[in-house]
């Protein structure tokens, strides 16, 4: 992972299991959004290759079926101003399906009964608080049935009750759906709710620290990930 000629991580590793929720963790500036990115291939790798079962990330990019593959909900949740939110989540359906009027309005009402926001379809983005606008970000990801959901950093901005419903409803749409979810966080009451396997970015090392379940990393992990995960209160 680079910028130029500036390395942001080296040496890096690891598989995603299908129907798994997978964390990247790691301090500030460690380069976990930007790992996020080359996932789905918005930044290209400078070196190396990221499958998906036997296909290059590369060859789902080129293919029409890449909306379908990922599904992405961003730290601010980029929904258009000046449409409604029922227009925001129904843009993925306008714009990679051939479906009718009706059937994308009954998709996209379904898609908003599941995040909890039933009936806001006419509402504005700026008429949301800061759950909601991700619950709606969500509704919009989620809307074509991707195979995999990326998240950044979900929980930024919201209170610590927002951000548990929206971990509860994380691990619903994985539990219901299979989903193979991929969230960027640094939010250790996420990280202890919803996480299966987590990797650890580390910035000095320029690359990943270790690898494992939330729980095993805190109490058996590299000390670094330790003292992270347990807000510099392990020493040991």
């Amino acid at each position: 992972m680079a910028y130029g000629y500036y390395a942001v991580m080296n040496d890096l590793n690891f598989e995603i299991h299908s129907g798994e929720i997978f964390l990247i963790i790691g301090g500030s500036g460690c380069g976990k959004s930007t790992l996020l990115k080359h996932l789905v291939g918005i930044i290209p790798v400078m070196n190396g290759t990221i499958f998906y079962g036997d296909t290059d990330v590369n060859c789902i990019l080129e293919s029409e079926n890449v909306a379908r593959k990922f599904g992405i909900l961003y730290q601010s949740s980029a929904l258009w101003g000046d449409l409604t939110v029922g227009e925001n989540v129904a843009l993925p359906l306008e714009y990679h399906t051939q479906l009718s009027q009706r059937e994308i309005k009954d998709l996209v009402s379904f898609k908003l009964s599941l995040v909890g926001l039933s009936g806001c379809e006419d509402r504005y983005p700026f008429e949301l608080s800061g759950g909601m606008k991700k619950r709606a970000g969500l509704a919009r990801a989620m809307v074509l049935d991707p195979e995999f959901l990326f998240f950044d950093e979900p929980s930024a901005g919201l209170d610590p009750l927002t951000s548990k419903r929206l971990d509860d409803l994380i691990l619903e749409i994985r539990d219901c759906f299979g989903t193979t979810i991929v969230i960027v966080t640094h939010e250790l009451a996420s990280i202890f709710a919803v996480g299966d396997r987590a990797i650890y970015l580390d910035a000095n090392t320029k690359t990943a620290l270790d690898m494992g379940a939330p729980e095993w990393l805190l109490h058996h992990g590299n000390r670094q990930v330790r003292q992270f995960l347990s807000r510099g209160e392990n020493n040991g």
